[in-house]
């Protein structure tokens, strides 16, 4: 009875090990050669603060500004992230990524330095900026990357886990950089790939970068690749009874 218990137990064993396997790093991605089709999605945030008395207009700005992209970074990540985009990686550079609204012929990098144009609620003393954010998700090659390995000895991640990171091509704006994971399905066709999760690159080297995963509708593995998402941000006019705040209406 004791060989049939510990022929069990091992076979027990075998499985579970082959269960917590890391899988490989994948190199057989199928890149198409033929320009990539851009995603582009939108949105836009409100972002109100009270003003310590003694804040400079430069610093309310920063704050507001901080406020605005950290909050319309997220959720455009999300929409990407929720609506499961499909997308075909491609190793050509093509000139349809360019963000909408955009005037410009290039790539567009991630833009945080919108004007800062406060407005003033006189009953609640808050103080508040409309910006909209728009967004581009070109699947090439020079604006993707790979997942090298997971942090803290992890065989799969998630949100909030860590994880080192190889840029294919150049950083498009300073860290952190908001990025989309996408990952290959048995259901779809070659050389298409589907959105899984988001993170932002937190930590730019010449070799080896550091990334956040902020959120994902499935394990992340090494292997997975990744693509810089550029956004652009614009401040908007304000809606109701407010007061426009100005560098030359400080006390």
């Amino acid at each position: 009875m004791k060989p049939i218990i510990l022929m069990a137990l091992g076979f027990l064993q075998v499985v579970l090990l082959c269960a917590c396997t890391p899988r490989s790093a994948d190199h057989g991605w199928k890149f198409a050669e033929e320009a990539p089709t851009a995603l582009h999605r939108e949105t836009e945030v409100t972002v109100s603060i009270v003003p310590d008395p003694v804040m400079k207009y430069d610093g309310m700005c920063e704050k507001l500004r901080t406020g605005s992209w950290e909050q319309g970074v997220e959720e455009l990540l999300h929409m990407y992230v929720t609506q499961a985009a499909l997308l075909r990686p491609s190793e050509a550079s093509g000139s349809n990524g360019v963000l909408e609204g955009d005037q410009g012929t290039g790539a567009v990098v991630s833009s945080r330095e919108p004007r800062c144009d406060p407005w003033l609620d006189s009953v609640t003393g808050m103080v508040s900026q409309r910006t909209g954010f728009f967004s581009s998700l070109v699947p090439e090659r020079r604006m993707g990357g790979v997942i090298d390995a997971l942090q803290e000895d992890q065989t799969m991640g998630g949100m909030l886990s860590k994880a080192y990171v190889s840029l294919w091509g150049p950083p498009q704006g300073q860290a952190p950089i908001p990025v989309l994971i996408v990952q290959r399905s048995s259901g779809l066709e070659q050389g298409m790939a589907q959105v899984v999760g988001a993170g932002l690159i937190t930590q730019i080297t010449d070799t080896t970068s550091q990334m956040r995963i902020l959120e994902s509708t499935r394990e992340i593995f090494p292997g997975d690749l990744f693509f810089q998402l550029q956004v652009r941000a614009e401040v908007l006019p304000m809606e109701g009874d407010l007061l426009p705040l100005g560098p030359e209406t400080e006390e």
